[in-house]
């Protein structure tokens, strides 16, 4: 039996491997599904280099460099060309370019110019990587959470295309819908659609979520808006607010759904060693879980924040900007949201505790009646 499973378990790593393998290959060579002009850098060389400082003493150095790469689509198909790449030792905006790498390519008159790099054979073999690992060591529930994953992606996308097909003023129920879904398939398929817990988990995750965001609602509505600035939001082609919401809204769906899972989990567990326990004690026992999840939790969503503004934060910081304006630029909205996620898992304790404590009085009912 041990020499079955470890067959088993050295089959699964083989095969895992060959279609890592496979897939880099396969994207290496995949030039020919891209419209857009793909090239194989073959030799650099730099040709410039100097240093410079700025006003805010920012030291750099930059580079000019010399590329020589083969096209591998397009109707130049296999023709060579030399083009020129600057950067800085910073690479804040842009990059340096190497030997084997494959880029796309821009024209701009006759000039060929580089417009960013090919990373398909880099990152999906390795999220195919992650995939099997979950896979292997998690049994059941990792290929479970695997095709959650993959079905709350093609729903992401799909909700996407419907609001560019749309317009604007339809993202924020298109979103509404799309958390409701994903809601019920990811607890669904990693819980079982059949368990109470599960739609007691859902039932939680739903009341919160919409406590919160109604909440967080009216104290904008209430406020004017005073003191968030929408339009802030990085790279914004839409109506700012419904696409603050639509984001806080996924956020807070996130953290509300994690500490429900962990907390009603509990209480089921506990009913289910005590049949006669007391909604007292469910009450207490479900405090004392929300006590221990939710202050690691807030603190856990607040360093996700802070780490995703921290380039930008010090890009504004080097450039002469102060405190202040760097946080109205980068972080109020984020803290914004932060907040508000906050508020969602304080209400997810009580909430949680309500809605197991009517599962329990439903349950007792039954039992009374058989």
């Amino acid at each position: 039996m041990i020499l079955n499973k470890g067959k088993r378990h050295f089959l699964f790593w083989l095969c895992l491997l060959t279609v890592i393998l496979f897939t880099y290959f396969g994207l290496r060579h995949d030039a020919s599904l891209y419209s857009k002009p793909v090239v194989l850098i073959e030799k650099v060389k730099v040709i410039d280099e100097n240093n410079s400082t700025d006003a805010y003493l920012n030291h750099v150095t930059n580079y000019r460099q010399k590329v020589k790469a083969k096209f591998l689509n397009t109707d130049r198909q296999g023709e060579k060309i030399w083009i020129e790449n600057n950067y800085d030792s910073s690479q804040g905006m842009d990059q340096k370019l190497k030997p084997k790498m494959q880029i796309f390519l821009r024209q701009q008159g006759d000039a060929w110019n580089f417009d960013n790099v090919k990373r398909d054979a880099t990152w999906i073999p390795l999220l195919i990587a992650l995939i099997g690992l979950l896979i292997n060591l998690m049994g059941k529930s990792g290929r479970l959470t695997a095709i959650s994953l993959v079905l709350n992606t093609i729903l992401f996308i799909i909700t996407i295309d419907l609001n560019l097909k749309t317009g604007t003023h339809y993202l924020l129920p298109l979103f509404v819908i799309f958390s409701l879904i994903v809601s019920a398939l990811t607890l669904g398929l990693v819980m079982g659609f059949k368990k109470r817990q599960t739609w007691v988990i859902f039932a939680t995750v739903v009341t919160t979520t919409l406590i919160t965001m109604l909440l967080a609602a009216l104290v904008f509505k209430l406020n004017h808006n005073q003191g968030v600035n929408f339009e802030l939001l990085g790279f914004i082609t839409q109506l700012p607010v419904p696409m603050f919401f639509s984001m806080t809204l996924v956020g807070v769906l996130g953290a509300v759904m994690d500490e429900s899972t962990d907390m009603i989990a509990t209480l089921f567990a506990l009913r289910k060693e005590n049949h006669d326990v007391t909604t007292k004690e469910l009450i207490i026992a479900g405090r004392h879980v929300g006590q221990e999840i939710f202050g690691a939790l807030t603190n856990v969503l607040f360093l996700i924040f802070i780490a995703g503004q921290i380039p930008m934060a010090i890009l504004f910081l080097r450039n002469g900007n102060n405190i202040g304006y760097t946080y109205d630029m980068n972080m109020a909205l984020g803290m914004v949201q932060t907040l508000i996620s906050a508020i969602g898992i304080v209400l997810t304790v009580p909430a949680g505790i309500l809605w197991v404590i009517i599962d329990s009085k439903y349950e007792m009912h039954k039992r009374r009646l058989n």
